[in-house]
């Protein structure tokens, strides 16, 4: 029976369009392949995400495509020896830089299909009737990695931020208050290693007084997202009370707690109001001091005036 009487088969023509059909629904690029790596199927998302078209595809080996971009190693590794031998691959990752595109991170998922002979003959003439095709769906990772590693750059860059800040430092469990990180600053400030500090909780270092105070605490900081203290004290490891100005900052599943030591700007706004204090009472005995002076030149003035007299 020939290629065209067997297309002719009901049974054939269902299949064909059934395939079609889920193949057109896809959203992730999908090929299906021969077991010699020719194209005998793409879909629209395939054309779409890789900018090619039909004609330049179909019946094509896959490492020819594009002038050879997708002659790619890993990805020809993959199907001619992995699969073979696995009939099932997931998530097997490839990176590469196509011409038109750029750089792309794909996961591909491939796995054997076995149709019957007079199937095979149909939809792969030419193959010798093989009955095993490859079924491969790449999905475009490029966004997800690049996400992936911005936030990873954000985190690495807070990460040196807190552990580098001249400002002590917390991140602080919104539930429980214990202490679940700490930079080196705050662990000199108050004289506590970091495994120390982990057992702690919140009102063991003076920042609220209580668990009670520390639930008030946290339900003000949600509705306002940040709380700042001027002037609190908290307590180090030796029972020593440091001046401090605190910022308490929301960050949805911890708090950021900033603590800064105030102390020496205290001793100098002491000192400044020490000065301002000598000054009053300067200039109070100078004023006193004129005043006096006044009426002592007055009385003289009245004195010589009473000896003119006589």
């Amino acid at each position: 029976m020939n290629d065209k009487n067997l297309r002719g088969q009901p049974e054939v023509e269902v299949l064909l369009e059934y395939a079609n059909s889920i193949l057109a629904t896809l959203r992730e690029p999908f090929l299906v392949l021969t077991k010699k790596l020719r194209v005998i199927s793409a879909n629209q998302a395939f054309y779409s995400t890789f900018k090619v078209k039909a004609q330049e595809t179909i019946g094509r080996p896959l490492p020819e495509l594009g002038d050879g971009q997708w002659d790619i190693p890993k990805l020809v590794h993959l199907l001619k020896e992995i699969i073979p031998g696995k009939a099932v691959v997931h998530d097997y990752e490839v990176e590469h830089e196509f011409a038109h595109i750029g750089r792309r991170f794909m996961l591909l998922n491939a796995r054997q299909l076995r149709v019957p002979k007079h199937v095979a003959a149909v939809i792969a003439p030419g193959e010798g009737g093989e009955e095993e095709l490859i079924l491969l769906a790449i999905e475009d990772n490029t966004e997800r990695k690049r996400l992936q590693r911005d936030l990873q750059e954000s985190e690495e860059r807070y990460r040196r931020a807190f552990e580098t800040s001249l400002d002590g430092l917390l991140l602080v469990h919104k539930i429980e208050a214990s202490i679940l990180n700490s930079n080196e600053s705050i662990q000199q400030l108050l004289g506590y290693s970091p495994e120390e500090l982990l057992e702690k909780k919140l009102w063991d270092i003076g920042v609220t007084k209580d668990g009670t105070d520390f639930l008030v605490t946290l339900a003000k900081l949600e509705s306002d997202g940040v709380i700042h203290y001027r002037d609190l004290v908290v307590k180090t490891k030796t029972g020593l009370n440091i001046p401090a100005e605190v910022f308490l900052i929301d960050k949805a599943k911890v708090i950021q707690v900033n603590i800064r030591d105030i102390t020496e700007s205290k001793q100098i706004q002491d000192a400044l109001r020490e000065k301002m204090i000598d000054l009053e009472r300067f200039s109070k005995f100078a004023v006193d001091r004129e005043l006096k002076m006044e009426e002592l030149e007055k009385k003289e003035k009245e004195l010589e005036e009473k000896l003119k007299d006589r």
